[in-house]
């Protein structure tokens, strides 16, 4: 890393790498182009990928060699801090590793909390592992959370931590386009973007589309990657196949380009922090109907900025669904309302400067320790 003497050299321990699948990558990626395009933040950022898009095996050498580039990296003296970004299951097996050689090599390492399930994972962790997820977030120099549904997981165990966690709400780029509305002619386009698995409430989307199945003024894009095949056929055994595209995983042009010709944006998760698809959905003004789970309706305020369902609930979904497609004044003003609190809450600049004034008490703060 080629910085001057009051350059912020960081790491960002991130998944996938560049365009990867999910939104931890999504957020990365957004956070790293903005700081290569923001000089004045006075920040040099690398990233860390810790698993990498291909099999098992590959991921353990991926990973290997993750932290060799790390070691290197620190006893070089080229790291003032390091970023975790933290799910659960195998990502938070991998970052206790890299917490404890950051402890090791003297780097302090912010935690960024991102996982709807850590709550359950840690509860039902072992002993040893339960200690150790404790230490992770104990010996952090600054936690990040979502939300306040991020906050009361870390205070519900470790209430002495308080003063280290901040609630910074997932961010996206305003669109240089916006929403570009849709003709009268055209049919309503409704969107899932996500894992195509359970958790995100897909068999329920696809079932409630079923029961709009009589109506003709809607298409619907079932955008990721999971379970494909599975729920093109239960569309099928609905009766809807001609009506729902399946295109895999989207990349970010192909994401902004869906989102452009959006109506309504339909999440009906039963487990999420805070989805960067409700975020996105937001800076194109697209009304969203999500289900009240994680942060979710921290964000979305039902009537206001969008619908909130209950979870599982496909009658619920279905109506909601039903109702956007028969107002579209109604759709204009729940979008009107989201795209300005895209622009008040969740645009990226903004959100990058509280990101660096974040890392930059963290290596103060473990400064001061290390010359008393």
């Amino acid at each position: 890393m080629s910085t001057t003497q009051n350059t912020l050299r960081l790491i960002v321990a991130t998944p996938y790498g560049p365009h990867g699948r999910g939104g931890i990558d999504r957020v990365t990626d957004l956070i790293i182009d903005t700081i290569d395009q923001r000089g004045d933040l006075g920040v040099k950022a690398e990233r860390l990928i810790t698993r990498g898009q291909k099999n098992i095996y590959w991921a353990v050498v991926l990973f290997a060699q993750a932290l060799v580039q790390f070691v290197v990296a620190a006893r070089r003296g080229e790291v003032d801090l390091i970023h975790i970004h933290l799910a659960f299951r195998g990502s938070a097996y991998r970052k206790l590793i890299i917490a404890a050689i950051a402890r090791f090599l003297g780097i302090p390492y912010v935690v960024h909390l991102h996982a709807g399930q850590f709550d359950d994972f840690w509860a039902r962790a072992g002993t040893y592992l339960r200690q150790s997820l404790n230490r992770l977030f104990v010996d952090s120099a600054a936690i990040i959370v979502l939300g306040d549904y991020g906050a009361r997981v870390i205070l519900d165990r470790l209430p002495s931590l308080r003063d280290k966690i901040t609630i910074l709400p997932n961010a996206s780029m305003s669109p240089s386009q916006p929403n570009r509305g849709r003709s009268e002619s055209e049919r309503i386009c409704i969107t899932f973007l996500g894992f195509l698995v359970p958790e995100k409430g897909v068999p329920q989307l696809v079932e409630a589309l079923g029961k709009l199945a009589c109506r003709t003024d809607w298409i619907a894009t079932i955008a990721g990657s999971g379970e494909i095949q599975q729920t093109r056929e239960q569309a099928q055994q609905l009766g809807i196949a001609d009506r729902v595209k399946f295109p895999g995983w989207l990349d970010p042009s192909e994401t902004a380009a869906l989102l452009q010709r959006t109506d309504i944006l339909a999440l009906p998760s039963f487990v999420e922090s805070l989805p960067m698809a409700v975020i996105e959905a937001f800076a194109y003004g697209v009304a969203v109907v999500a289900t009240p789970v994680g942060a979710v309706p921290e964000v979305i305020a039902h009537e206001r900025n969008g619908l909130l369902v209950p979870v599982g609930h496909v009658e619920a979904l279905a109506n909601a669904l039903n109702r956007l497609l028969d107002d579209g004044a109604l759709r204009r003003r729940l979008g009107d309302a989201a795209r300005r609190d895209h622009a008040e809450r969740y645009e990226i600049n903004n959100y990058v400067k509280r990101l660096v004034s974040i890392w930059r008490k963290a290596a103060r703060c473990r400064k001061r320790e290390t010359l008393a």
